[in-house]
């Protein structure tokens, strides 16, 4: 149903319709990326891991962050190729940029025995989750315009 609405959007070819359909590939990727960490970190879990000590999260954190800002900053790149049609640069551009949160929600399944770094990784996830969907609006571009004259 999901896949059947992209392409619909997509068929639309406005850019209403194109944000829809990156908004739909960025949610889609994102799940494609966080769900293999559930079961992971559970299995991970069940082993008894070892406290982890105070600045282990903090530094998973950095890392994500960091990841997280080459994502974006990959995808934001990506939304601006010219060379291909505005509709293959939304999704490519929402693709790539699901990478940030599914990184920052990765690292945190691997932390699902200590609470606080568990928060701290998944709240960074809401984050940037919240950043990567708020870029897209400004990353589709209006398929009309790059193909009129200049």
């Amino acid at each position: 149903m999901v896949l059947q609405q992209l392409t619909h959007d997509l068929q639309e070819g406005t850019r209403p319709a194109l944000l829809r359909a990156g908004r739909r590939a960025y949610g889609l990727a994102f799940v494609a990326l966080g769900f293999p960490g559930l079961p992971l970190g559970l299995a991970h879990l069940l082993t008894g891991p070892a406290p982890l000590p105070f600045w282990a999260p903090l530094v998973l954190a950095i890392l994500g962050v960091a990841l997280a800002a080459v994502a974006l900053r990959l995808a934001g790149q990506a939304a601006r190729d010219s060379t291909v049609s505005a509709g293959r640069a939304a999704l490519t551009a929402a693709i790539q940029a699901a990478a940030a949160p599914g990184t920052m929600f990765l690292l945190g399944c691997g932390l699902l025995a200590d609470v606080r770094g568990l928060a701290l990784l998944w709240a960074l996830t809401l984050v940037t989750a919240w950043t990567g969907w708020r870029q897209l609006a400004g990353w589709v571009r209006d398929p009309q315009a790059a193909s009129s004259p200049a």
